[in-house]
Order: structure tokens, then sequence, then C-alpha cells
């Protein structure tokens, strides 16, 4: 309580009697919470104590009661902000001033039945898409940097190689090795090795390198002709070889198995498999005045006439990835 103003309504002629109003604000706000082990034997207390203090304690009665109906998408580990745990488990007065300010989400619940596990899916990729913006700007991110983000984020090759749906080997990281049938043992190592999704799963090589490796070289190799790097054709070759070492050790067609060499029920066709090279930015072409059109002419046609790999910037991939964020936002 706070005692303010007093107010003196009457007093006697001797002065000994007084009728006062007296203020007292009371918010009836609990100021801190004490967490403290204490032995009742000798009324001590043991240990270190936890004390939470103002806005914390009712971030912290929020907390448990939004995580008690949290959906958890999956076994792996994933991030969410809080702000968007709120919005999944809005009391109903405020998720009807939601859809209030926002009719269009009224239409979208209406054409589907999006659950909490979609909820948070969007949420995570709108975060990684954030995170894989940063990295492209800084210059300090190696290989091994883009390999660790594309690991949590195997949704971006899922719809970024040219629209082929893709995923991961069952139960493998992305850069499983390609050596004898098991593609576990020492021996090649891409990137990433990956399948597609359709009636029969193709092998799919992907060869990440760094956004900031440059696409062609500084000079000209004849008047209006430039010739790729000799990273980007040393990595164009490093693909090739990954594909060839794929297609000498699983043949034409695999069947996986355990490690006791019961089969898995997965199989993999690597018939002519597609390859990919993620490297390079094309704003390598930009210039102040504009795009520098006869070196980017030079780069497309070196790259459109490679049969395999397909080469694909990261910036290229930056925006396939906000494509999907954004077409799954617009329903």
């Amino acid at each position: 309580m706070k005692e303010n103003d007093e107010y003196l309504i009457r007093t006697s002629a001797t002065g000994t009697r007084q009728v006062k109003v007296k203020f007292i604000e009371d918010d009836r706000r609990v100021s801190h919470l004490w967490f403290q082990k204490w032995n009742t034997q000798n009324d001590t207390p043991i240990g270190e104590q936890v004390v939470i203090y103002g806005e914390e304690i009712p971030e912290l009665i929020e907390f448990l009661q939004v995580i008690e109906n949290l959906e958890i998408p999956d076994e792996n580990k994933f991030n969410r902000k809080f702000e968007d745990l709120r919005l999944i488990h809005l009391p109903d007065a405020d998720a009807r001033m939601v859809l209030a300010n926002h009719p269009e989400l009224v239409a979208e619940f209406a054409r589907s039945q999006i659950t909490t596990q979609d909820v948070i899916a969007l949420a995570y990729r709108k975060d990684q898409l954030d995170e894989f913006q940063k990295l492209l700007g800084r210059n300090d991110v190696a290989e091994n940097d883009w390999q660790q983000f594309f690991e949590r984020n195997q949704w971006i090759f899922g719809y970024g190689l040219s629209y082929v749906f893709t995923t991961g080997l069952e139960g493998k990281d992305l850069q499983s090795t390609i050596r004898g049938a098991s593609l576990l043992n020492s021996g090649k190592r891409p990137d990433a090795v990956m399948k597609t999704r359709a009636a029969i799963s193709a092998l799919c090589l992907v060869e990440i390198k760094k956004h900031t490796e440059g696409l062609l070289k500084e000079s000209q190799y004849r008047s209006g002709t430039w010739a790729p790097t000799a990273e980007l054709s040393g990595a164009v070759a490093q693909t090739q070889e990954n594909v060839r070492a794929a297609l000498d050790e699983l043949g034409s067609h695999h069947r996986f198995t355990d490690d006791n060499g019961n089969p898995t029920g997965e199989e993999l066709t690597a018939v002519q498999p597609r390859s990919f090279l993620v490297f390079g930015d094309l704003s390598e072409f930009k210039t102040d005045h504009g795009i520098n059109e006869a070196r980017y002419r030079s780069f497309e046609d070196y790259r459109r006439n490679l049969r395999q790999p397909e080469i694909l910037t990261f910036d290229e991939l930056y925006q396939r990835a906000r494509f999907i964020v954004e077409s799954a936002e617009g329903g």
C-alpha cells in the first residue's frame, strides 16, 4: 500500500478530536516472487534464492499456460518466438479481435484446416528466412556454416531445386557419404545427398560452396567474354566426380539396409542422377549504374550449356525459399 494525502473534515474546539479522510493506494500488484528452500527445524534458508520481479511474474505465468497445450512438431529440436506462441493460444475475446482486424484470416481458416503445427512450422521458416538473409549479408560465412544452416532447413532444398520436391535420405544427414552400398563409410563427401519424391525416388547430389565466391574472372578472356573463376570450374569438376563415384558405387538401383543387413524399405534409383551446385551471388554483376549485361550473359551461357551440375546461386535459392514462405502465408 502507498499512503497519499489526507483531508481534514472536522476538528473539535479543543483539537483533541478530528475527522479525517486518508487516501490509501493499493494496486494489488505482486512486486516479486521469492523462491527459497527452507529448513523448518532450525528456521534457516538452504542454498541460493531465486527472485522474479515485476513484469517477469505475469510473463512466467503466461509461459506456463502456453506450453501446457503446445504441440511439438516432431522429436527434433525447434525454436519458437514467444510472441508466436501467444497467437496460437489467444483467449476467445482476443482471437475475435485479431480476426476482426485481419478479415483475410477468416477466409484462410474457412478454406483450410490449419493446425498449431502448421503455424509453428511457418513461423520457424520465417525466422530461418531472416537468418538466410543475414548470412547473405556477411562475408565471413564458411562452407561449413552454410552446410549446418541447410542441414537445419532441408525444406529449402525440398522446393528450391528447380521445383523438384527433394528430401534427405531416411535417418541420414545431408552430408551422407558415397562409398560402397551403405553410403556411410569413408569416401567421397558431397555436401548433400538427397532423393526426389515421386513414384520412383532418384538420387540427387548437391555441392554447397560460399556466396562470396566469384562467378567470373575479373579480366576478359576475349573481348566481351569472361571465363568462370577457378573456384567455380573446380566446384563443377568436384560435383561431376561425385556423380561418377555414385554411379560406380551404387549402381542403377540400391536398396538400403540397417546395421544388421535388414532391408529398411528405402530404395534409390541412380539412373542419370541430378546434381546441383550452390555457388556465388548474382549481385556480382550489379554496378552503381545497373547490371553489367555482358558479364551476366557470359555466366548464363556457361551454366545453361552445362549438362551437369545445375548451378544455382545463393540469392536465387533465397528468393525461392522466400516464395515458399510467402505462398504459405497467402494460402
